[in-house]
């Protein structure tokens, strides 16, 4: 419990004096707490600096991945009719492409009805697509309606898309739509009437635009996906053709009889650009962060709480030599970032000219792929090197980063013990203090009461003379 002292008894502002001696002897703590915020704010400088090089250590990684140069493209020059797509498995090569005809499913509806409520019948529908397995939906009282009917044949997950149509005109119609498109997924529907009779227009064979001939009306033929490559005239049953040229997909989008265009399949060079692009963006951030917390300019009041640091020094040093990294075995035409379009600026800042590199990587991909990705031990790749030095930072328990910051943490915990120690003997001070002046006051107090008692009794003793000596007169 704290002592209040009001300093009545000696007119003293004892609080203001106990507080400024205590203000004096906390001088200690707030040094060590001053440390404690610059190792904290060290602490938080690590961490920002570790999220920045995790970003470029991943663009890295992504570059030293020997799948990522082995990719194809496959490119349209006309993609309202056909787009293309390519595997690491395509050849490379030039095509000259003409569709002349897209695939098409085929459709058929029933004879025509009032309305989508109309009772039509029961009894088993079977429908099956081409070479399909045949698909029985069974028709009942509770799905006899037009509408009934075509939910019952859609539930059923039979191989073609049932609805109704109203023509505008006031007839409904069944309508059914092969899933697949081609000749050879033609519809077959037929009727096993619960009446007995499959080919007349009662009951539920009433579905058929030619109950006699017991089929549906044909709205729109299947038909083959027709064009040349080459001048080679191919057909397939879909629209989406992967089996024509080797590891590529074509997807076409509309037929343009006569007009044949090019579909090229190359190397992807775009891929590649894009991780390249990625790898630049993410060492500036990272080169940025490294310079801004390692800034020392006390006039303008930036100090960088790195600011001297050897790990980020050297951290800085061994990310600028990277970009003269040359790669035992490697052609000497690209052989370095500079030859691919990575240059630098005079203040460490990368750009990427990604025609340079595509222009080096048509010319010698194997060396360029060598330069990211070799592995042989003491020739590295550059991105296996980049990697590999990230990791020796970045690494959870043994991380030069890591260590540093267990070292920190360490630092503000001992910190943290001594201010601790400090403050529990400040406080005892604090009350020694407090009880001392609160002495001081009870003796004054006792001074006063022993000068008031001696006061009066002198008092008293002059009084009795005056009266004496007027006695003897």
């Amino acid at each position: 419990m704290v002592i209040g002292v009001s300093g009545l008894m000696s007119g003293l502002d004892t609080e203001s004096i106990i507080s400024k001696m205590m203000s004096i002897e906390q001088r200690p703590i707030l040094l060590l707490q001053q440390q404690e915020a610059a190792y904290q704010s060290k602490i938080s400088a690590l961490g920002t600096l570790k999220g920045v090089l995790a970003d470029l250590q991943t663009a890295a990684a992504a570059l030293k991945k020997t799948d990522l140069f082995a990719g194809f493209s496959a490119t349209s020059a006309n993609t309202t009719v056909l787009t293309a797509s390519a595997d690491n498995t395509a050849v490379a090569g030039t095509y000259q492409v003409e569709v002349t005809a897209l695939a098409k499913a085929q459709q058929v509806r029933s004879s025509s009805f009032a309305a989508s409520s109309d009772v039509v019948g029961t009894g088993t529908l079977t429908i099956r697509v081409g070479t399909n397995t045949a698909v029985n939906v069974t028709i009942n009282s509770t799905n006899n309606t037009l509408a009934g009917i075509a939910q019952a044949i859609n539930d059923a997950n039979t191989d073609v898309t049932a609805g109704v149509v109203n023509d505008g005109l006031g007839n409904y119609y069944l309508t059914l739509a092969s899933k697949e498109t081609g000749t050879s997924n033609t519809i077959s529907f037929t009727i096993d009437d619960d009446d007995l009779v499959d080919n007349d227009a009662k009951g539920l064979s009433k579905l058929y635009n030619d109950p006699a001939g017991q089929t549906m009306f044909e709205t729109q033929p299947a038909a083959n996906a027709k064009l040349k490559v080459n001048g080679i005239a191919v057909e397939r049953a879909g629209n989406i053709i992967d089996d024509l040229l080797e590891g590529v997909t074509m997807t076409l989008k509309s037929s343009d009889p006569g007009t044949p265009f090019e579909v090229k399949v190359a190397r992807d060079v775009g891929s590649v650009s894009s991780k390249i692009t990625t790898f630049v963006e993410k060492y500036n951030k990272a080169y940025s962060s490294l310079q801004s917390l390692q800034a020392s300019d006390p006039e303008a009041g930036n100090i960088g709480a790195l600011q001297g640091d050897s790990t980020a020094r050297i951290l800085q040093m061994r990310l600028q030599n990277f970009l003269t990294t040359a790669v035992d075995g490697v052609d000497d035409s690209v052989n370095s970032l500079s030859a691919l379009g990575v240059s630098a600026d005079e203040d460490g800042k990368l750009s990427f000219d990604s025609a340079t590199f595509t222009a080096a990587y048509e010319e010698h991909r194997d060396d360029v792929v060598a330069f990211f990705t070799q592995t042989t031990d003491g020739s590295e790749g550059f991105a296996v090197q980049v990697d590999s030095m990230l990791e020796t930072y970045l690494q959870s328990t043994t991380g030069l980063l890591a260590t540093k910051e267990e070292g920190l943490n360490r630092s503000v915990e001992r910190l943290g013990d001594q201010v601790e120690r400090i403050a529990r003997r400040l406080a005892k001070r604090e009350e020694s203090l407090r009880n001392q002046f609160a002495a001081l006051e009870e003796l004054l107090s006792q001074f006063q009461t022993t000068s008031g008692t001696l006061t009066n009794q002198l008092e008293a003793l002059s009084n009795l003379s005056a009266q004496i000596s007027g006695n003897k007169k």
